[in-house]
């Protein structure tokens, strides 16, 4: 398993494969020269060749190419690892179901993660990085609406913010005089208006989506949020301004402006920066830093007059002047503005962003939506509302009844994805297996938007495969790893296979191996405080045992061993000890402690009971290399080293 370099193949994960030596360094005179240029072994009917060798070694993660001392060390290796994939396919593990589900499941994690690494995020990081170069200004209409809302609700706020729209166009109505007549309201204040400046990862995936597709002055189409309906005008774009690394000395106390002009004044009479924040500073987290409360741009979430007081500051200047803000009074330094020393650290940094804002997450959800944008989910919203419609209308029902009411449309087709179709059949089956408690009338939107997250899921692995034929061979990998572990753990490590009689001559024949050294019968009791300690002491010195301070509710912590696998101080005060005696205290893992030495107990032999791990754990390599022997000479395998010799040889001529 490893080299000099150290690799570590997918090949050979927890197989625990030995080095063994080549089995053959001669080539059978029956291979003509083609055949034996590239051939570097056999293996039953198998035949190895020289890149298969290379491919095996390369898997392990090593990006450089090998030596051919590393892979003449390599090759034994291989060719056990490709005796036991043939034994195993001959025994069936390819086809073992609970090997197969484990790699299903595999299959699908990995699906997602290669598309999240592959595709997703590479597009949209560089879409992520245009916009991070631009700062919007926006105003917005937001009529609230529920996600799971009826779809007549759902129609009749579009209605409404269409309505909005077309007045807005006609030139009839202003965008703020729609907001104050249309957009919902919570707590007494409205949800739409005029926003702050911003850039990307600020707000939403489809608001902001929508907010970067605009022309300044131009007005959106309605567009759905978990929040409800948006109308969204673009009022300005401007390169974007670079954030501030901001510290601050701090006042809440509004209006005492008086105070902060004589700190002002100080700082101009020389004194130093560090003094005037520990002194008179009240923003307690940001004291121990010098003040620093970090980066400020237009994509914080300070209060947007707070943003612009620190953005249109002159960052040349020491310090600024006294500035009130909705929390208190400031002076302001700037420690500095954010620059990057070459593309390479700007990509770092926002890929970092990127995994901070809501554009990009790491979720199957996420995936699963992506996927259906990107590859045009086809959805029959007329079925959905007839559907949503017509079980609505049957009372109580129970779900289970389903399919005695709606056999008039139970193969029409739900949803097309990539050639793949769902029917409202497929639909019905899902309810009565997830939804069985639930009655008919109950049905809700967001049941289908579950169903065509679970029918996506379905069809993700076949999907990927399609698209991107080379991930077969990372499933393939993981599906053979999954076959040869099991193998493995049949053939060597399974202590079920092992002939205990093998392990009973071991354990006859050598006495010194299984012995118990000396060993302590103790307890170890802790405590918080010296005077919890002495009152647990002077119960035990009472004759009260140890294991019975806690059910006499002392606050001490009680530890018991009489194995000796504790090494090392404290341990070692106890062969000082006397039995029956208490120790000094001492300190362990932070806390008062002293030992009760209860007995010591002698050295001896183990009993076969008491070494068989030990024992199955000696042997576990003697078992392996029987195994490999058999499977050797069962497939008769051959080695040819000096094919990779030659190989190396050429490529130097060359």
């Amino acid at each position: 398993m490893l080299t000099k370099r150290g690799y570590h193949t997918p090949l050979l994960i927890v197989f625990a494969l030995s080095m063994t030596t080549l089995y053959c360094t001669s080539i059978p005179k029956i291979l003509n020269n083609n055949f034996s240029e590239s051939v570097v072994g056999t293996v039953g009917p198998e035949v190895i060749k020289y890149e298969d060798l290379i491919q095996g070694f390369l898997s392990g993660g090593i990006n450089q190419e090998p030596t051919a001392e590393e892979l003449k060390e390599f090759l034994p290796i291989y060719l056990d690892y490709r005796a036991k994939l043939l034994s195993a396919r001959e025994a069936g593990y390819f086809e073992n179901k609970t090997i197969l589900d484990e790699y299903a499941l595999y299959g699908k994690q990995a699906a997602y993660a290669y598309w999240l690494d592959r595709e997703i995020k590479p597009t949209i990081f560089e879409q992520f990085k245009s916009r991070y170069s631009e700062e919007l200004k926006s105003s917005h209409v937001l009529i609230s609406l529920s996600q799971n809302a009826q779809p007549s609700d759902t129609l009749a706020a579009y209605n409404k913010i269409m309505e909005a729209r077309e007045l807005f166009l006609s030139g009839v109505k202003t965008i703020a005089e729609l907001n104050e007549e249309y957009s919902s309201s919570r707590n007494g204040q409205l949800m739409g208006g005029e926003l702050p400046w911003f850039s990307v990862g600020v707000t939403v995936g489809a608001f902001e989506d929508a907010l970067y597709a605009l022309d300044q002055g131009e007005i959106s189409m309605p567009v759905r949020t978990q929040f409800g309906y948006h109308l969204i005008y673009l009022e300005e774009r401007r390169k974007r301004t670079p954030a501030r690394n901001v510290s601050h000395i701090f006042i809440s106390r509004k209006g005492d402006l008086e105070k902060m002009d004589d700190l002002h004044e100080q700082l101009e009479q020389g004194t130093p920066w560090l003094n005037l924040v520990v002194e008179f500073s009240e923003d307690r987290a940001s004291i121990s830093n010098e003040g620093n409360i970090g980066w400020v741009s237009y994509s914080s979430r300070y209060d947007k007059a707070f943003i612009d007081s620190v953005m249109n500051l002159d960052s040349t200047l020491p310090y600024s002047k006294p500035i009130e803000s909705i929390y208190g009074i400031h002076i302001f330094r700037i420690d500095s503005v954010q620059t990057f020393k070459n593309e390479a650290a700007k990509d770092e940094f926002l890929n970092q962003e990127l995994d901070k804002s809501s554009n990009f997450e790491r979720s199957n959800g996420f995936v699963i939506n992506w996927l259906s944008e990107q590859y045009n989910l086809s959805i029959n919203t007329n079925l959905i509302t007839e559907i949503i419609n017509t079980l609505s209308a049957l009372d109580s029902l129970p779900i289970v009844q389903v399919y005695d009411v709606a056999d008039s449309f139970s193969q029409d087709t739900l949803f097309i994805f990539q050639g793949r179709i769902a029917t409202a059949t497929d639909f019905y089956g899902y309810l009565i297996d997830k939804y069985s408690d639930k009655e008919l009338n109950q049905v809700q939107p967001s049941w289908f938007s579950d169903y065509q997250e679970y029918f996506l899921d379905s069809e993700l692995l076949n999907f990927t495969l399609n698209v991107f034929p080379e991930f077969s061979e990372q499933t393939d990998s993981y599906h053979r790893g999954l076959v040869v572990y099991q193998i493995n753990e049949d053939s060597v490590w399974s202590s079920v296979t092992v002939d205990s009689t093998l392990l009973m001559n071991r354990y006859f024949n050598n006495d010194t191996d299984y012995q118990f050294e000396t060993r302590y019968y103790y307890h170890l009791v802790s405590a918080r405080y010296d005077s919890t300690l002495k009152k647990a002491e002077d119960f035990i010195s009472l004759g009260g045992h140890p294991d019975s301070l806690r059910v006499n509710d002392y606050p001490v912590a009680v530890m018991s061993d009489s194995t000796g696998i504790f090494e090392g101080e404290p341990f070692t005060r106890l062969a000082e000890m006397e039995t029956g005696k208490i120790s000094e205290y001492f300190t362990y893992n932070n806390r008062k402690a002293f030992f009760v030495l209860n007995d010591v107990l002698p050295a001896r032999k183990m009993t076969f009971d008491e070494a068989f791990n030990r024992l199955l754990s000696d042997y576990q390599p003697i078992r392996e290399q029987n195994w490999l022997r058999r499977l050797r000479d069962k497939y008769q395998i051959q080695a040819f080293p000096e094919i990779i010799s030659e190989k190396f040889r050429l490529s130097e001529i060359n």
